[in-house]
């Protein structure tokens, strides 16, 4: 979700403006932010833990826009579940998910020691068919990083947070100013409004490139500077940098990264694409 992140498994007590409703038994408070509060529950009907999204001032428009790409994709395996929208005892709308105790944020800042080849190829083929499946069912999700990528107990990834995501139209014309700044395609920063779900691609290369160096690929502070970033290191810079990494990417790696990250979204991998691509079928 757009205003705060329903996964983020801080321990907090619950407050006195939690959700009156009977069927949930909230546990604590996972997120506050301007306006709502995201809560880690115990669906007493179901018998699992469940996040619910309260937004204080009514629904915003992101999260009106992710109730209804959510509602209307079918279930995913790669795809946060959107399990019920209901309203309380008081009439205010609550938003309940599937919670998931971590993200990719955190765990690559908590490793401790580099992913394994075999973690990695199988890290990013189930961000790729996640990706693929949003594709072929006309959705740009236009805001993928690793916060964005959820974890459940089973190491299985999920991609969250649809507030920016957008379906795809006959004029291809949408707002060039999305996707968190670091992980925006040269072509956004450039102000296009013609793009393409290519730009959710050049976000999944640098999801790969910071699986695989342990920091974010492009840090920059000002769109100008995240441009330079990108004009400098994408290139021979770039596979320099890779060939030195670890683990060591093998040149079907390093060819794969750089087919995600190419400057020309017209010769940018789609997600189907990569999944075929050899790398993944490296001993």
């Amino acid at each position: 979700m757009s205003v705060v992140n329903p996964m983020s498994h801080q321990t907090t007590t619950p407050s006195s403006h939690c959700p009156p409703q009977s069927r949930y038994q909230v546990l604590n408070v996972v997120n506050r932010g301007a306006y709502g509060v995201v809560y880690r529950a115990w669906d007493m009907e179901a018998g699992e833990i469940v996040a619910i999204k309260h937004e204080l001032e009514g629904l915003s428009r992101s999260t009106l826009r992710e109730i209804e790409i959510l509602q209307s994709l079918p279930h995913h395996h790669s795809i946060v579940d959107l399990k019920k929208v209901t309203v309380d005892k008081r009439g205010q709308v609550l938003v309940v998910m599937e919670f998931l105790p971590n993200d990719l944020r955190r765990l690559i800042a908590a490793r401790k020691e580099a992913f394994s080849a075999t973690k990695l190829k199988i890290m990013m083929s189930q961000i790729l068919t996640g990706v693929r499946f949003l594709h072929e069912n006309s959705v740009m999700h236009r805001d993928l990083k690793p916060a964005n990528i959820l974890i459940n107990e089973k190491d299985r990834l999920k991609i969250c947070d649809f507030g920016l995501s957008r379906w795809t139209n006959g004029s291809g014309s949408y707002t060039p100013g999305m996707v968190t700044q670091w992980y925006r395609a040269p072509e956004l920063l450039m102000g296009e409004t013609k793009y393409t779900s290519a730009v959710d691609m050049w976000s999944v290369g640098c999801i790969m490139a910071e699986l695989v160096l342990g920091r974010v690929l492009f840090p920059g502070k000002s769109e100008i500077q995240q441009l330079g970033y990108i004009h400098f290191f994408v290139g021979h810079a770039l596979q320099a940098m890779l060939c030195n990494s670890t683990p060591l990417l093998s040149g079907s790696g390093v060819d794969l990264l750089l087919s995600l990250l190419a400057l020309d979204p017209n010769h940018r991998i789609t997600a189907n694409e990569a999944l075929r691509h050899p790398w993944f079928l490296e001993l």
